[in-house]
């Protein structure tokens, strides 16, 4: 099991295996499992940004608000947590459920 430091990978661009830009880990979603605290999924992006501080696209200027792209754990490869990358495509990852 890798351990990382969760409070140095925000702000941490993330690319995929294509070198594409996905985003910004800007929120980190995890629950305890025991003892242990588990990451379930990255939030990346601007949507995500606001979606911390609480904002929403629809509050702002009245229309729908955008999601954020949401990495589950297990796509996101932290061996290297200063350039955390996708272990898939950015277009294949929006097409997960």
């Amino acid at each position: 099991m890798t351990q990382v430091h969760v409070e140095l990978l925000f702000g941490k661009r993330v690319r995929d295996v294509n070198d594409k830009v996905a985003g910004r880990i800007e929120s980190i979603r995890a629950t305890w499992k025991g003892n242990a605290c588990v990451v379930d999924e990255y939030h990346l992006g601007a949507a995500a940004l606001m979606e911390k501080l609480g904002i929403t696209l629809g509050k702002l200027i009245g229309v729908g608000s955008r999601e954020p792209l949401r990495v589950p754990w297990n796509q996101l490869d932290l061996s290297n947590p200063e350039r955390p990358r996708l272990k898939c495509t950015l277009d294949e990852l929006k097409k997960m459920p």
